[in-house]
């Protein structure tokens, strides 16, 4: 398959990978405005103008812009992380030029007419309250918010109410024409297209209307947690336990290890965490953990969804598990299906189309560089059974750790359990 990166005199790149074993062509439009370069101020603004782009052009109403994707068998989502905001369409590979022209005038004719803005105000105050009902969501927020701090990456991506309920449509533009620039953005295009049609499509549709920017401001710096213990009583059925311990950045050396020895330790329905405390224990239905890699920081994230009554038990269970772990490390058993594991859910994702055209994005906007999934492959092959012996070491450390905790009230110390 041909892959490539064009960086066109703006700035801008494009990613672009060829397959044409598949009738689709992917297109995302991945730019470096997330949480992490709000403010206390306008926390919840890159979330609540991916919401607003959708909401009507000079030309389109905000029907208008859906009703002409489904009348062409298409699709077309955003979201919003810490560290950016993504635009995308999938469509059948002759309608590729159609989503670009839409994406394109999403992104550069938005009106933000006041009345849709104060609209959408309602839509994004009714997702909050809903991941505020989802009690594992509050979990991993006030997770983060403990482990992070002040630090950028403490902010929420939905942002406070208050924050939503003043937002005027000058603030958008103005994070816009300053954050939405050509040299920290991205345009991934994936599928049955070829290098020069792509290309093509980004000369017409974007090149030379993104604003040119001095270099990226990515706000985002190695942190040093302390451990942390944070609790939110609530009057609910489930009790949510969430863990955080420093792990590895973006596209460090040991990612693949890292990756592997997750799958091992949490990632799936082998691992130990899943085993002991689930299949053994009986005592959540939900555990799982997680690595979040930022460009410049990373944490591995544990998980465990239980009663009120058995939390004693299952931190207890939760640290012997990650002791013997930091003590013994790895089975080479282990190791082995740990490494198949995950050679299987690369090669296996890289034949989702959407999947592809996401990497491609991120790799060219964190690291400047084309992602190579053969390289990806090697580098799963290469690692060893120490360099993953290492990753335990460096990663699973509770020492280090911060704890959330959100449910009924309980006498349970989970510091106490953790780190006495």
């Amino acid at each position: 398959m041909e892959s490539n990166i064009i960086t066109f005199a703006s700035g801008l790149r494009l990613a672009h990978q060829y397959v044409p074993t598949v009738r689709s062509v992917g297109i995302s439009i991945l730019t470096a405005a997330g949480s992490c370069n709000e403010t206390v101020a306008n926390n919840g603004i890159s979330h609540f103008i991916e919401h607003m782009l959708f909401k009507g052009t000079r030309k389109r109403s905000a029907f208008e812009i859906v009703e002409q994707i489904d009348a062409i068998g298409a699709q077309i989502n955003a979201f919003t992380s810490k560290q950016s905001t993504c635009f995308y369409t999938l469509s059948l590979d002759h309608y590729a030029e159609r989503c670009a022209e839409i994406l394109s005038d999403i992104l550069f004719e938005s009106q933000f007419d006041p009345e849709e803005t104060e609209r959408e105000k309602g839509v994004v105050l009714e997702e909050i309250s809903m991941s505020e009902d989802d009690n594992a969501d509050v979990c991993l927020d006030m997770l983060a918010q403990a482990y992070f701090g002040e630090h950028p990456l403490g902010k929420t991506i939905l942002g406070p109410r208050k924050n939503i309920k003043q937002f005027a449509r000058e603030d958008l533009i103005a994070y816009i024409e300053r954050n939405y620039c050509a040299e920290s953005t991205v345009i991934s295009i994936v599928g049955n297209i070829t290098t020069d049609r792509a290309k093509k499509l980004v000369e017409e549709f974007f090149e030379g209307r993104f604003r040119k920017a001095n270099g990226r401001d990515w706000k985002d710096v190695a942190h040093a947690p302390k451990s942390e213990f944070v609790r939110k009583f609530k009057d609910i059925e489930q009790a949510n336990i969430a863990i955080a311990m420093p792990s590895y950045a973006f596209a460090d050396p040991n990612d693949m290890a890292l990756m592997l020895v997750n799958g091992v330790v949490g990632g799936g329905m082998s691992s130990r965490l899943f085993q002991e405390i689930r299949e053994k224990q009986g005592l959540a239905y939900n555990v799982y953990s997680y690595p979040s890699t930022y460009l410049r920081n990373g944490t591995m994230v544990l998980y465990i969804g239980t009663n009120v009554d058995s939390v004693a038990k299952s931190v207890r269970s939760t640290r012997k598990l990650l002791d013997d772990l930091h003590k013994d490390g790895l089975t080479r058993k282990e190791f082995e299906r740990g490494k198949q594991q995950l050679l299987g859910a690369y090669v296996l994702g890289q034949e989702n189309t959407t999947t592809i055209m996401r990497v491609l994005a991120k790799y060219a906007l964190y690291n400047d560089e084309l992602f190579d999934m053969d390289a990806k492959i090697r580098a799963i092959e290469a690692v060893t059974f120490e360099q993953a012996q290492q990753v335990v070491r460096d990663v699973y450390d509770l020492s280090r750790a911060c704890v959330s905790y959100v449910g009924k009230q309980t006498d349970a110390d989970l510091s106490a359990l953790l780190w006495e």
